[in-house]
């Protein structure tokens, strides 16, 4: 949402009054009334200070602004780290008249020095449609190594290594300010397809408008025309389609596709075809007769190769399952299975199967020498570094249903259920429409296959995933948890934050992993998306001493030397994880089958299904906590919850700090969020040096205010990060600190500044003046001729030159602050005014996206039209 305040209306309001004094009448033989005395007026003069850590393009459209070119390589602007900066890029004769209208200004070029796992995120102030600007970031010597190219208002990347980078910002279509910030990850935002991104090159997942389709002959003639002739002919709703955008171009269907970023280069032919795939793709998403077009992404499995001996089943007292099996085993109960397939023939597995079907449609990728059909047979993906396969649908339908109390193998959570096979990962993976076909088959849903389940799935487990939000493919998931399947995924194995779907997709129960520690694993990912924690295993220790890794055994195959051998072996990760939480579930269902998703969902977020882990309550670490079987069957059985006792809660606040360029100390504030006693130990750092944390409002418990202060002195120019801990008697928690040295790089700074005053009563702009800039990134003003009155002062940028100042993606400031704007009195010289201008980014407004979305408004003043002022973007 934009607001802007006009920057000339009094410059216009004046050439009218002397318009009108020149044509003033003469006439008549009254001799002259003595004019009036003129009234007095004043001046105003003060300066406008730079936010710190703010920065601006270097050749925005204003043509007062002061100007250097960073369209090229060569001429890439240095910016600090972290870095909250605003810029406008536009094509040629797009935007507002100014300085780039003729010619265009379509790429700004940035160089940074950037920590691996920093994001950078790109804030579009328009709407991202019709005015697109898309993210890149490439090497020193122009090599492309990743794009965000989505349509939507935001988007973002990640560093991924610690060195130089260039960070570009392109205007694929239109004009737009933008704001540009680098730092620590952002919470879970929206943002756009990146390059980086695993997805199928030149295949797009295409779900159609349901009115356009209507009339063009119905959504299946449409469908047809574009070739596209799967599913099942009494289909009379649109679904998502599969195509192939070369043979699209090839048709003239869809022109061909045309990436910007001509500055850089991209070597790889494979990284090009990405790319012209998401370009291709923007192409169809603007077609009035498309809803949504996504890339087709490649989901792989969650489970961390490593060495080949593996731990026994410590995972299951863990979470109590010998106590809930006395409850229930899982009788008449299935849980469907979305992975690699299964060797149907293992013996841990007989009479543990009902009908299933394989939904991998490149025989390439299927290795079984054809495409869907009702085999969901594992052949083997040899994806381990020795040439094996990993089986890996093998070892997680072992862990759901494995036969038990057979004097043979391994145990199964919920040996009394049926899993469903399904098979959607192959040997380079599963793309997305294999594994919505696969899950519209388990919840009962017309697919591909043409057929249905006898009966649909009450559990769906998918130990798999990867990046990569699509909104097509969330709107299969909601259908399939509103046909009554409860959906768990695995959270993935990245050790991030970043979402990680289908596991992130709402409605879905993400699972993250822990050791036999009841610690998170290593690897395992986090954040506020994730429900859930259960055994995953790491299996590069053995706490107990058994001498085998402490990894998740389960049913597992081998056909390293040439013949198929069925075998046990030792997995970690989450996609180890998620099968224990699908299996309790079904536990369950087995003792309340009239149990809803959102029961389930209701019931884990009250607590009643597990152990507290981390911090009480939900946390980003362990969701609401560890699976509990035990619990979780008593609450089904008493739709009941056992409330958890308070403990201490360690909290440190703010949890990361940015010192960037120039400040040289900050304050932390530790606390106790829950009940009872907490004891902080004295904290440590890392730094080796150059930062110091010393007590400065502490009890006699470590709770307090602690000062944070770097030194900079004798360091060579570089971000560095370091990491302090807290260890208290109710855990660890450890807050990062990032600073820069750039003995280069100038003070902050917020653009050219206009200064309004402003008539309090109307809104209207009484004076304003294009302050002066200063050596230090602040702006001197001055405003003379001032009648008496009261006023509001503001003052901002205007980088796209559309005489508004304070639009989205512009700096903006008001006297005193701009959240609470001061009336000021003007009945004499004023002087020494001082306030500061900086930029703000409003997340919630961002995430609007796509174009049926609300789009910007202005709803600040303009042309005198008053509704609301300085709320920045």
């Amino acid at each position: 949402m934009k607001f802007g305040i006009p920057k000339s209306l009094a410059l216009i309001l004046g050439i009218a009054g002397l318009l009108l004094q020149a044509c003033g009448g003469g006439g008549g033989g009254d001799s002259p009334s003595p004019p009036p005395p003129p009234a007095a007026t004043y001046t105003l003069s003060g300066v406008v200070l730079p936010a710190s850590g703010a920065a601006i393009d270097s050749d925005v459209n204003d043509p007062l602004a002061p100007y250097q070119s960073n369209d090229t390589i060569a001429e890439a602007q240095l910016i600090a780290n972290p870095v909250i900066l605003s810029g406008y890029v536009n094509q040629p004769r797009r935007g507002a008249p100014g300085r780039s209208f003729n010619t265009g200004d379509v790429r700004d070029f940035y160089r940074v020095a950037l920590l691996a796992g920093q994001q950078l995120n790109l804030f579009i102030a328009e709407d991202g449609v019709f005015n697109d600007l898309d993210l890149g970031l490439a090497d020193l010597a122009g090599n492309l190594i990743d794009v965000s190219v989505g349509q939507q208002r935001v988007e973002s990347l990640t560093a991924p290594a610690d060195g130089e980078y260039l960070v570009v910002v392109e205007a694929f279509n239109g004009a737009s300010n933008y704001v540009l910030t680098i730092g620590q990850p952002l919470p879970s935002v929206e943002a756009g397809v990146r390059l980086s991104d695993p997805f199928v090159p030149s295949e797009a997942i295409v779900l159609l408008e349901e009115r356009a389709a209507a009339r063009s002959g119905g959504w299946r003639a449409q469908a047809q025309e574009l070739g596209w002739s799967a599913g099942r002919e009494e289909e009379t709703e649109p679904r998502n389609m599969l195509f192939d955008l070369t043979a699209l171009q090839r048709t003239g269907a869809l022109a061909a596709a045309t990436p910007g970023w001509t500055e850089l280069q991209i070597p790889d032919p494979e990284l090009r075809d990405k790319l012209e795939t998401l370009y291709a793709i923007k192409a169809l998403n603007r077609d009035p007769g498309v809803k949504v077009a996504s890339p087709n992404f490649i989901r792989q499995t969650s489970f961390v190769p490593n060495d080949p001996l593996y731990r026994f089943q410590w995972h299951y007292p863990l979470i109590n399952l010998p106590q809930a099996w006395g409850l229930t085993t899982g009788s008449d109960t299935i849980v469907a299975v979305i992975d690699t397939g299964v060797v149907l023939g293992h013996p841990d597995l007989q009479g543990q199967l009902v009908p299933g079907y394989d939904f991998i449609r490149n025989p390439a990728n299927a290795g079984d020498g054809d495409g869907i059909d009702p085999d969901p047979t594992d052949p083997g993906d040899r994806a381990n570094p020795d040439g094996s396969s990993t089986f890996h649908g093998t070892h997680v339908t072992g862990t759901v249903v494995a036969a038990t109390n057979n004097s043979e193998g391994v145990a199964g959570v919920a040996f009394n259920a049926k899993v469903m096979p399904l098979r959607a990962l192959g040997r380079l993976g599963g793309t997305d429409y294999d594994i919505e076909q696969a899950l519209r088959f388990a919840a009962g849903l017309p697919n591909d296959s043409g057929i249905l389940p006898a009966r649909r799935a009450d559990v769906i487990n998918l130990s798999l995933g990867g990046p990569g939000f699509s909104a097509a493919s969330q709107a299969v998931y909601d259908q399939a948890r509103a046909a009554g399947a409860v959906i768990v995924a695995a959270a993935g194995n990245q050790a991030t934050s970043t979402p990680f779907y289908p596991a992130a997709y709402s409605g879905v129960i993400a699972v993250g992993a822990v050791d036999i520690n009841k610690q998170q694993a290593p690897y395992s990912n986090f954040g506020p998306w994730l429900d859930v924690a259960a055994p995953g295993g790491n299996t590069a220790r053995d706490v107990n001493g058994d001498g085998k890794p402490d990894g998740i055994l389960s049913t597992s195959a081998s056909d390293g030397g040439g013949t198929l051998v069925n075998d046990y072996t030792f997995l970690q990760g989450t996609s180890m994880a998620a099968p224990h939480v699908a299996g309790v579930i079904a536990l369950m269902k087995s003792v309340a089958p009239d149990l809803t998703p959102q029961d389930v969902a209701d019931l884990l977020a009250s607590g009643a299904l597990t152990e507290d882990l981390g911090a009480p309550g939900r946390d980003d670490r362990f969701g609401h906590g560890l699976i509990n079987a035990y619990k979780a069957v008593t609450a089904a059985i008493n739709r009941g919850g056992h409330p958890v006792d308070p403990t201490p809660i360690l909290m440190v606040n703010p949890a990361a700090m940015n010192f960037g360029t120039t400040l040289a100390s900050q304050t932390k504030t530790v606390l106790n969020g829950g009940a009872g006693i907490l004891t902080v130990n004295p904290p440590t750092e890392d730094s080796g040096g150059w930062l110091r944390v010393t007590p400065t409002q502490v009890d006699a418990n470590g709770l307090g205010v602690y000062t944070l202060a770097v030194q900079r002195e004798g360091l060579a120019d570089g971000v560095y990060r370091a990491t302090v801990t807290f260890d208290s008697n109710a855990g660890t928690l450890q807050a990062s600190v990032i600073m820069q040295v750039a003995s280069t790089l100038s003070a902050g700074a917020v653009g050219q500044q206009y200064v309004l005053l402003i008539d309090p009563a109307t809104g209207e702009t009484v004076a304003d003046v294009a302050a002066r800039p200063q050596a230090d990134g602040s702006h001197t003003f001055t405003l003379s001729g001032v009648p008496a009155g009261t006023y509001q002062i503001f003052s901002g940028s205007d980088s796209n030159n559309n005489l508004l100042i304070c639009d989205a993606g512009e700096s903006c400031g008001a006297y005193l602050t701009l959240d609470s704007p001061i009336l000021v009195d003007v009945d004499r010289n004023l002087s020494r005014l001082e306030f500061a201008s900086g930029l703000t980014v409003n997340l919630a407004e961002f995430q609007l996206t796509g174009a049926d979305e609300r789009e910007p408004v202005e709803t600040g003043l303009r042309r005198g039209s008053r509704r609301q002022i300085g709320a920045g973007p």
